[in-house]
């Protein structure tokens, strides 16, 4: 479906903060003509300007500092006054940042000066840029860019065509004057506008927690997550595909009030009705699903269908675009139906199931307990005893595995399909419809980002844990952008920082095993869903679907990227991506042809943009 009605009548969510000067007036009456929201410094100058469709504001002032929290949280006025009346300088702010459940953003002016910080996890993020000399806060780069009519940069659009993005490539901007706030870190700004300084307000837990005891908090962080989205009372729709993340946060909307109206997919490919009958076992433990409402796939549109003519303002280039129609087709029935809020279990397999990198860490605090996981993942793969001593063993730097792996990949060498014991998280591949200029510039990249390539945890495993989570939290943050234009918050709470907090505090060789299908949410689930329920452990894919599509819609497809220019940026070899994309017969398609779909929705909607619209 074409989605324009939609955008028009909602439109973007976003906000921005502008500092205490009367040199930020321009932009502030630019930004009035979409704002239906305005917040002003205790001086009366605007201070926060947005149109928010789908987040909650929640603000409380103390004498000349106000605080507020905007996302999806369960912050109230009287606890957040509480937390404001101890602020006195910005910095002092970041207390505020982990009290609630939830995915928020917090925003603070202390006598006209700007605190922000977003979610750890990134699934909200924080961007400045210097607009008309000041300094300006906002939730979306490309509100900024609009405001500052910045150009894409085209070797952050290469970047962005790699299968992966290792840190810190994937920190690099898509308009460079526009600079992302690492989800760790707050800035402050002064009244001016003119300087800012960053500071750290998240520290990743420790993972020392036994199973047992991580199961109770982890239980605990989930429910208040998912009640975070319910306590208002709004109607609430929930995923319930019957596996192990999108269940238990069902089972938890249930719970509410109001209910939830539970959706469940199925398909007749082999294997395609296991979610239906998974779901229908967990769903005996919910009274509070008011409705079930399964369908098929067949009755939706075709994986890739319409990706063409999806026509909501992204962000950044991620999958939320190629999966979009089939969402934004649920988002618009939530509109009919009267439903604000859609929770989803997007980003559980990236906090609850281990990967390899994981006994490189073990190994070294428990030698035998991580040689033994270490065997027991590559024996079935037919991996020889000396390649795992090998990966074991590879004791290089982050910035050397860095330097070692992107060189890897310019120069062609096959890449694994997961990442091996030594590494510190995916390998990328270079597209081979590359051209030699996207191939200087991703060359030229690289060196610039060996001089910042700093591990995010100085372990190989607490590293990934974070990449992955955060990689997760980039298509979190783009199926929630599917939402703002209906009205309707599309949520994945466990990517929410309190529930990634209580994931991460356990032992990993706990956390996840390789004889056991997500313990950690089997465990905090178990006397709440069903027994039999919990005996799940596989979840199938939809490959035979993704097969079909890919053939029917390859023309359409080809005419998006015709349409957004990508074969015209100089950047991809038309000849050469239809050579190496064509659909083939019961193959699935090779998976760098994502990253040209995703850029290519991402450039079509930049094409026509004037100024800041909604």
């Amino acid at each position: 479906m074409n989605t324009r009605d939609a955008v028009e009548a909602g439109g973007r969510s976003f906000f921005v903060a502008l500092p205490d000067t009367p040199r930020a007036s321009a932009l502030a009456a630019r930004l009035a003509q979409v704002s239906t929201t305005r917040i002003t410094h205790h001086s009366g100058r605007p201070w926060l300007l947005g149109h928010l469709t789908t987040d909650r504001l929640v603000t409380a002032q103390v004498g000349r500092t106000t605080a507020a929290i905007v996302g999806r949280s369960d912050a109230t006025e009287s606890r957040l006054r509480r937390l404001a009346d101890d602020i006195s300088v910005p910095a002092q702010a970041a207390a505020a940042a982990s009290n609630f459940h939830g995915s928020y953003t917090t925003i603070v002016s202390v006598d006209g000066q700007i605190y922000a910080s977003a979610a750890a996890m990134e699934t909200r993020r924080i961007w400045s840029a210097r607009i008309d000399g000041v300094l300006v806060l906002s939730d979306r780069a490309d509100v900024l860019a609009d405001l500052g009519e910045f150009d894409v940069d085209p070797a952050a659009v290469t970047i962005r065509l790699l299968g992966t993005m290792p840190h810190p490539l994937d920190r690099v901007p898509l308009w460079a004057e526009v600079e992302p706030l690492a989800g760790d870190r707050y800035i402050t700004v002064d009244r001016n506008g003119e300087r800012s300084r960053t500071g750290t307000w998240w520290y990743a837990p420790q993972a020392d927690t036994s199973r047992s005891d991580g199961a109770v908090l982890f239980r605990s962080a989930v429910e208040g997550s998912v009640r975070a989205r319910t306590a208002p009372g709004d109607p609430v729709a929930c995923d319930l595909s019957g596996g192990l993340d999108s269940t238990p946060l069902c089972y938890f909307a249930a719970q509410a009030q109001q209910g939830v109206l539970a959706r469940t997919l199925f398909n007749d490919d082999p294997g395609g009705r296991e979610d239906l009958h998974w779901a229908r076992r967990a769903i005996k433990s919910m009274p509070g699903v008011h409705t079930h409402e399964v369908t098929s796939t067949d009755d939706m549109q075709d994986f890739y269908e319409g990706v063409d003519s999806l026509d909501v303002r992204l962000d950044e280039p991620t999958q939320a675009a190629t999966a979009g129609p089939r969402i934004v087709r649920m988002l618009a029935d939530d509109r009919r139906k009267g439903i604000r809020t859609h929770i989803t279990g997007l980003g559980g397999d990236h906090i609850l199931r281990g990967v390899n990198a994981w006994e490189h860490t073990i190994v070294r605090a428990r030698p035998w307990v991580g040689w033994n996981r270490a065997r027991a993942q590559h024996i079935p793969a037919g991996i020889g005893v000396l390649t795992t001593v090998r990966e074991l063993a590879d004791r290089r730097t982050y910035r050397q595995w860095f330097a070692d792996t992107m060189s890897a990949a310019l120069a062609g060498a096959p890449h694994p399909e997961i990442p091996r014991m030594n590494d510190w998280s995916s390998p990328p591949a270079v597209p081979p419809w590359l051209t030699p200029h996207a191939r200087e510039l991703l060359r030229s990249k690289i060196d610039s980002a060996l001089d910042a390539a700093e591990p995010l945890d100085r372990t190989v495993a607490g590293h990934i844990d974070l990449y992955f989570a955060r990689d997760a939290a980039r298509l979190i943050r783009g199926t929630a952008q599917l939402g703002q234009p209906f009205g309707v918050s599309y949520d994945s709470p466990l990517l929410d920082d309190r529930v990634v907090e209580a994931a991460l505090a356990v032992r990993r060789d706990e956390r996840d095993t390789p004889l056991e299908w997500k313990p950690l949410m089997k465990d905090a689930m178990r006397g709440l869903l069903p027994n039999d329920y919990l005996m799940r452990t596989n979840k199938i894919g939809g490959g035979p679907q993704s097969v079909r599509g890919y053939a029917r819609h390859y023309g359409r497809l080809l005419e998006l990227m015709d349409d957004a220019r990508l074969f015209d940026t100089g950047l991809v070899d038309r000849t050469e991506f239809v050579a190496s994309t064509s659909p083939r017969a019961r193959e699935v398609p090779v998976g760098h042809v994502h990253q040209a779909i995703n850029a290519s929705v991402f450039l079509a909607a930049q094409r026509n943009r004037t100024d800041v619209t909604v």
